[in-house]
This record gives C-alpha cells, structure tokens and sequence, in this order.
C-alpha cells in the first residue's frame, strides 16, 4: 500500500437499510404471533454472538429496576448497591449487597447483585460462593435454589461449565423464578453456542409474544433481553433490528441511571455498520461507569472499526476492570493477528482459555493463529475443537477469512468464507467476506452477484452498499490493455493518462523481474478510480482511508492523479510501488511481512526515478532521538497501531531504511534469501537468522547504528527535544528561523547565509519549506539564473511531488540554454499531474524543435486526449509529428480526422497532400 503524507477527509456513506428507529414491524402494543420459518441447519450470527454479553455478567442484576423504586428517584434498601453498581464502585456495591444478603434481606434481588458485582472484576468463584452463602440465609418459605438458579447458570457459563449451566438455566425456567424469563434468554444463547439452533430459535422467538402480551410494564432487565433476542432472529428477518432498536431505547427509559442498555443498543450500531450513532451511547454509558469493562470494550470494537490505534488500549482497560473477559481476550489476540504478531495473540487467546476452556471465540482465534504460523496440526486441533462445541459456528470461518485478508492472503480468505456460506447459507458477514475477497482476486462477476445476496440478507452492510455502488461506477470504466497489464480508468482520463501509465508499467515490470528473477501472475490488473471515494471502498469499503495505491497481488487499485488536488502525489511512483508489492506478494506466496513489503516497495521507488520514494523529515529524526521509533520485534505497530501522529509515514521511511542497509552492506541476495524464508513458511526471527546470520535484535541495533551513521549531523542539528525550549541559533529551526526574520526585514544576503547553514545541517530535507527550494526562489528573484537552477535541480532530486518546482526548474534550464534539461524537468512534472494542457503544449513545442518525433508525437496525443480549445489544430499537429517521424498511415488518418472538423483548414489539406506525394514518409 502507498500512503499519502495527508489524513483524507472522512466521508459517511449511509446505506438506505441504516439502522434507525422507527415504528414497529415485529413489536405491536397488542398480541400478535409472528410464524418463525422452519430453521436452517445453522444460523450464524457474529452480532448476536457480540451483544450475548447484552446481560452480562458486569450489569446489575436483570429486573432490579422492579425489585428496587424502578427508574428515576430510585429508592429502597438496594439503592445504594444499585448506584455503587452502575458507576462502577464494584467494592462498595459488593459490601452493600452482602450485607443485605446475610441478613436475608431483599432476598433474590441482593444474593444475584452480590454475586453480579463479584462477576463484575472477574470473581466468578468468589461469586458462587456467595450464592451458596445467601441461599443458606435466605427467608423462610423462599425456593433459593430456584431464584438463584440463573445466576449461578450464568457465571458457570462464564467459566465454560456448559452442563452445569444448561441444568440451572432449566431448573429457573421450569420453576418459574422471577428471573425465568432472562433464564430463557441466557438458555437459548447456550443452545444456539452448541448448535441446538432450532430450539434455541424457538426460545428467541418466545420473547416476541412476551412482549407483545404487554400483561405489565416491562424492566430493563426483560426489555434487554427482548432486544438480544430479536438480533438472533434478525438473521432472517433484517427488519427485527428496527424493533431490537426499540426494546433498547425502551430498555433505557425505563433506567436511564443504568448503562447496559446503552451499551446494547451502542453494539447493535456498531455490529450493524453505524459506528457514528454507536459512539455517544458507549460514551454515556462511560459518563455514569468509566470502568465498565463491557462498556470499554464495546469502545475499543469501535475504535477498531474507525482504524484507531487505541482500540489496544481501550481493551487493556476493560481487563483492568475484569482480567478474566473472555471477549476482551479475544477481541486482543485479533488485534495482534493483524499485526502479525502471532505468539502474542496464541498467548492472549490461552489467557481467555484458562477461564473458559470451551470458549468459541479464544479457539477461533487460536486456529487463526495456527493458519499464519502454517502448523496444519494446531490449526485442525483447534478448528475441530470449535466445531465440536458448536457444528453450525460459521463464525470460525469468518474470522479466518477476516484474519487472511489483513495479512495478504486474499485467496486464502476466499476459501474461508465459502467454508462459512456452506457452513451456514444465513452468514451474511461470511457471504459479504467472500464476495469482496473474490473481488481482491479479481473475479468481479462472482463477487459482485455475492454481494448482491448478502446485502439482500444484510440491508445494513455498508461495505458492500458502497462496493455494489462503486461496481456499477466501475463497469462504465475504459479498458486500456499492454502486454503485461490491462488497466481500468475512467473515459475522461483513459486517453492521455494511458499512454503514459502502460508504458511505465512495462518498465517497471521489466525492472522488477530483472531484480527479483521473478514474474508475478499475469496481466496484472490496474483499477485507477478518479475519486479517491471510490478508490477507498475499493480498498476498505468506507470512505476515508489515507493510502494511495493498494496491491490485492496481481489486482492493484490506485488514485488518479485527477482524485488529489494537483501536486498532492506522484502517481508514476505510486503505481511504481504497488508494482513491487505484486513482485513480493507473489514471490513470497502472499506470507510476506508488512514492514518489509512496504520497505522494498519505497526502494523499489528509489531504484525507479532520482527523487522518488519515502523521503526524511524533522519529525522522523525526532522520534529516532526521542527512541519512539518501534523495535523489529513490534514494527508492524508502527503501520497497523500507530502510536502518534506521523508514525505511519515514520514506519514506512525505517522500513525503507531497513531495507536499503541489508541490500547495501549484504547485497540483494540476502534479500532475496529473506523472501524465500517467508515463502517456505518461517517466522521472521527465523528468517533473519537463515538469510542475514544475525538475531533480530542484532538486526534492530545495526539499524539504528546506520540511522545514527547517516543522520548523525543532522540529529544533532535538531536541537533540544525539551518542549517548548527556544532552538538554538546554530539548529535547523533556529537557522530557518533567522533566515525568516531577515527575509521580512529586507536582508536578502542574510536570509540566504542562513538557509545555506540550514540546508547544510539537513541536506535531505524535502518539505515545502526546504531551505535549498528558498534559496532557489531567492536567486530565481535576484536574476542569478544558474545558481538558482542549481537549487531547483538540488530539490527536485528530493521531492518528488512538488509541480511547481519542476515547471519553474524547466524555465531556469531553458533560459540557461539547457533545452534537453528543460524538457526532462518537464517530463518528471507528468508524473505528478499529466493532466496539465500547457505541459504538454511546451513538451511537444520542446520535442519538435529537437526534430524527437516520437516523442513530440507522444505529446501530441496526450494534447488531443485533453479536449484541446481548437481540436482540428490538434490533430493537425499530431498528423505532422507522425509524418516528421515517419508514420504516414497515422499521419493520414490524424489529418483527415482535422479535415473533418474543419473541411476548409489550409494547412491540414495541405499537409494531405503532401503525404499522398509521399506515401512512405521522409527517408
């Protein structure tokens, strides 16, 4: 992937099926029986599976809003156990429900919010305990063992003791606890984890008929469960998500002080695409308890869905409130999956295991684990453990297939998500996994008719609203095809953008072949999207992501230089970068590390074209100094889970550097040899001790000893890293600074001392406010043509993205006479925006005068692609290019496609005959 050096704008594509709340489909205020169809074999559901926590066990006991003064002016003797609860004084409600308990007073309702506030840190055992205490001192005539049958179901539940669970969730219902209703809740999330999905659906289903008796006012605690029911019935029946919407809000009236149903109806966004209606209700939730662990992890899934880094931290957080969450376990091992740290994902997925053995999701994400590592038999153990616990859990398959797709391995994740679709036909997260995986290995026909069936499924899938959407944008595409590639653009650039992106193309596959001794699969196809939007959905199906270019291996989609405001990219060295990552994604079978794909694709750049690829900058220096720089150990951090603004850019420059050092103190063997440790399957120390003969910690101390070598003078040149601290007048800064204050008060020569000093102590800096791109506008000024010329020349080896630097370099070059210099200068510039007419009006002007006909022919075409002003005078010039340079078939056909638009055009009919005199052209 190539990044762009600025955030895009965020855009919020809304799909029409976005989940908002409405008048009811399901839930009436009179009885009305709704006929379940017949089940499937399977029906999966990662939502319903998500808000199964929706009466977890960190939430103040179930109907306490009716066992206590209910909602609003709450009062009673469990008042404040209840408030100690939900703002998160978990010691205090503990003591407080305790001493009612003991006294068997208040009695369930204080034995189940004990136990409940033991549960909320992770004291499940503690919690049992204090159930068997409080049903020895419950009040005569009380069936403990019934009322408190749930509870106890539940926190055996959370530790994996299925059996023991199923028979307490029974003995509730079948001796109608006050609780019973929520036991039929938690009985049916049992059943449906081990795939009895037809009874389990049959006991969701109860709770529309429980609602719709409307015999007495609800609680929060039945409302909740209502609303957990209806997103696993929503599977079938899409619109049952409008109606959970309602049970939740409803859910929330009735105890606005508590903040489970917030969360709940904050999950259900989220799961359902809306992460922006999600985001204030677990905010709210956060106000009344900051250290609600359901709550913070409900944050973190959210900040993960925004591509936030903090999605780590927010989940160690949740585990400092309850270090046995499972879920938050889970939820961390898929975060370090996709930043390819392997054993610390299997480390945090066993974590989760020692407090529920049987828990699906710690095995899915061990067998993920399993699969980037290649151990066939670890990956089969814990595939078939989950399979064994619940036959029908597509889920495992999802996961997968998620897991290969951020890591590279799109076919792999093809594989995975029809696994899942066989699995169960109703996941729509695995049909829309596998239609969008067919499209990254660029079978659009099937993917798009895959996404068509999931959406029908899943109306609120906005990644594959948008995908379906751009489908149609991208089928009135131009094909424009060379030999090694066929490239997708729109109409309105394909003419002049195609005649220099094929060729650049051939060379860099020329290039790249000659380097790597290798081909990649063959055409590689090119989609170049004319809004960075689209190109965005492409990528993630949102808009807003901040890259350039994407490689899914021979599938590359990139931005047009028309989707950026002109000068923002290179795109010549963009699409030369996806290129590589087709040549190393290839090579090494897709198991290539994202820090080294990314490092050689920047080399790559450079080896390209003077000027191009990742160049340095204060902040990288800085963070160097400041040792904020990840280690190897941990560098895809830096790419994935940035730590500070600035670090991806930061992450892809190291890796360049990284990769540059090997091939300069090793030779490109030994990076060649690193790419076949990847594809044999090894691990990366491995494959740094088998290509390079060192450890990967001898590795980062020899990178940082270059840096350190390479930018010694200009690290010291930074100044002092204290905050705020005034730069010394010898440091970059203070030199720029001075140069500034001269330049306002009319002191040319000084200005220009100091940006000679400044450019001196950091000869690589590239920014727009180079001192060396200064120095050039103030000699350019002063008429002091090849000293500034000089500077221009200087910068735009450097910077690769400044347009204007290249057209006023070309002007200096052709006043000092240097007309082949000028035109080269120019030729760079169409790397940074082709679409420019007056480039090419002087590049065919220059090529002409130079009698390069092919070249001013080149520059000809381009012209007329650009829907010149006078179109017959483009033409005409063409025609004459191609009859200079010997092309009289063109030449004829140019000329009479002039005459067509202008039958009378003298110079053209002219030129007609001349070229009937002369069939063959100029010898």
């Amino acid at each position: 992937m190539r990044l762009t050096v600025r955030p895009a704008a965020r855009l919020a594509p809304r799909p029409p099926g976005r989940l908002t709340p409405r008048p009811p489909v399901r839930l009436t205020g009179h009885p009305m029986r709704v006929a379940l169809p017949a089940p499937a074999p399977a029906l999966g559901s990662a939502l319903a599976l998500g808000l199964g926590l929706a009466l977890g066990l960190a939430s103040p006991p179930p109907g306490h809003a009716q066992e206590s003064a209910g909602a609003g002016g709450r009062s009673g003797p469990l008042a404040a156990a209840i408030e100690s609860h939900q703002t998160g004084d978990y010691g205090r409600a503990v003591a407080a429900y305790r001493s009612a308990a003991r006294a068997g007073r208040e009695f369930p309702a204080s034995a189940r919010g004990w136990a409940r506030a033991l549960a909320a840190t992770g004291e499940y055992e503690s919690a049992l305990e204090a159930l068997d205490g409080a049903a020895a001192r419950a009040p005569d005539g009380a069936d403990a063992d019934t009322e408190l049958a749930r509870a106890r179901g539940r926190l055996l539940y959370a530790l994996g003791r299925l059996d023991e669970a199923e028979a307490n969730f029974r003995r509730a219902i079948e001796g109608r606890a006050g609780d019973a209703q929520l036991a039929r809740l938690d009985l049916g999330r049992l059943l449906f984890d081990r795939g009895a999905r037809e009874e389990a659906l049959a006991l969701f289903d109860g709770f529309i008929d429980f609602y719709n008796r409307g015999a007495r006012r609800l609680g929060t605690g039945e409302l909740r469960a209502v609303g957990t029911a209806l997103t696993y019935l929503g599977a079938r029946d899409p619109d049952l998500f409008h109606d959970a919407v309602r049970a939740f809000e409803e859910a929330i009236e009735a105890d606005p002080g508590d903040p489970e149903p917030r969360i709940d109806l904050g999950l259900l966004f989220l799961d359902k695409y809306d992460s922006f209606e999600a985001g204030p209700l677990i905010e709210e939730a956060l106000a009344r308890n900051p250290a609600h662990a359901r709550a913070l992890l409900a944050k973190a899934r959210r900040a993960k869905f925004e591509g936030s880094s903090e999605a780590l931290e927010l989940a160690e957080r949740a585990l400092e409130t309850n270090p046995r969450l499972t879920e938050a376990r889970a939820f961390l091992a898929r975060l370090f999956l996709e930043l390819e740290d392997v054993d610390e994902a299997e480390a945090e997925a066993r974590r989760a295991l020692e407090t529920n053995p049987v828990s699906l999701s710690a095995w899915t994400e061990i067998a993920a684990a399993a699969h980037l590592r290649g151990d066939a038999a670890a990956f089969a153990e814990a595939r078939d453990r989950v399979l064994r616990l619940d036959p029908w859990h597509a889920d495992l398959y999802v996961a997968l297939a998620q897991v290969a797709y951020r890591t590279h391995r799109y076919a792999d994740a093809v594989e995975f998500a029809r696994q899942a679709v066989a699995l169960d036909p109703l996941s729509w997260s695995g049909m829309s996994e596998l239609g969008l995986n067919q499209l990254r290995v660029g079978d659009l026909e099937v993917g798009r008719a895959t996404l068509e069936a999931s959406f029908a499924g899943d109306p609120f899938n906005v990644w594959v609203f948008n995908t379906l959407d751009l489908l149609e944008e991208l089928a009135g595409f131009e094909t424009v095809e060379s030999p090694r590639f066929v490239f997708s653009m729109h109409p309105r650039e394909a003419g002049a953008l195609s005649i220099y992106a094929t060729a650049l193309a051939e060379e860099a596959f020329d290039a790249m072949r000659a380097r790597y001794g290798f081909d990649p699969p063959a055409p590689i196809s090119v989609e170049v999207y004319d809004r960075h939007a689209d190109f965005s959905v492409r990528t993630v199906g949102l808009a807003g992501i901040g890259a350039l270019g994407v490689s899914f291996g021979s599938i590359l989609a990139m931005d047009s230089p028309g989707a950026r405001p002109g000068g923002a990219f290179n795109w010549g060295s963009t699409l030369w970068h996806e290129i590589s990552h087709a040549f190393t994604l290839g090579y090494t079978e897709h198991r290539i590390p994202r820090w080294l794909s990314e490092g050689l694709a920047v080399l790559d750049e450079r080896h390209a074209r003077e000027g191009w690829g990742s160049d340095v900058d204060p902040g990288f220096l800085a963070a160097f100094r400041d040792k904020r720089l990840p280690s190897l150990e941990r560098f895809n951090y830096g790419f994935v889970r940035p730590a500070y603004p600035g670090q991806v850019q930061h992450a892809y420059y190291m890796a360049s550097l990284l990769c540059e050092m090997i091939e300069t103190t090793r030779g490109f063997d030994a990076v060649l040899a690193m790419l076949a440790g990847y594809r044999d399957g090894l691990e990366t120390p491995e494959v740094v001790e088998r290509a390079l003969g060192t450890t990967l910690p001898a590795l980062d101390r020899e990178l940082r000893d270059y840096i350190e070598a390479r930018f010694g003078p200009t690290l010291k040149a930074l100044g002092d890293p204290e905050a705020g601290a005034t730069p010394g007048p010898d440091t970059f800064a203070g030199l720029l600074t001075a140069a500034a204050e001269a330049r306002r008060a009319g002191r040319t020569e000084e200005a220009m001392r100091a940006l000679e000093r400044a450019h001196e102590v950091f000869p690589e800096y590239a920014g727009r406010d180079a001192p060396i791109l200064i120095l050039g506008q103030l000699r350019r000024e002063a008429g002091d043509l090849a000293p500034a010329a000089e500077a221009y020349r200087t910068y735009t080896a450097l910077n690769e993205n400044h347009f204007e630097a290249h057209l006023a370099l070309a002007d200096l070059e052709q006043a000092l006479g240097n007309d082949a210099a000028a035109r080269e200068a120019l030729e760079r510039a169409i790397w940074i925006d082709p679409f420019h007419l007056d480039l090419h009006a002087r590049l065919a002007s220059g090529y002409e005068a130079a009698e390069l006909w092919p070249q001013a022919a080149r520059e000809r075409r381009a012209l007329l692609a650009l829907s010149p002003a006078d179109p017959a005078e483009a033409h005409y010039r063409l025609a004459l290019a191609l009859h200079r340079g010997g092309d009289a078939g063109g030449a004829r056909s140019a000329v009479l496609d002039a005459l067509e638009i202008a039958p009378n055009f003298e110079a053209a009919l002219d030129l007609l005959l001349e070229i009937r005199g002369d069939p063959e052209g100029p010898r």
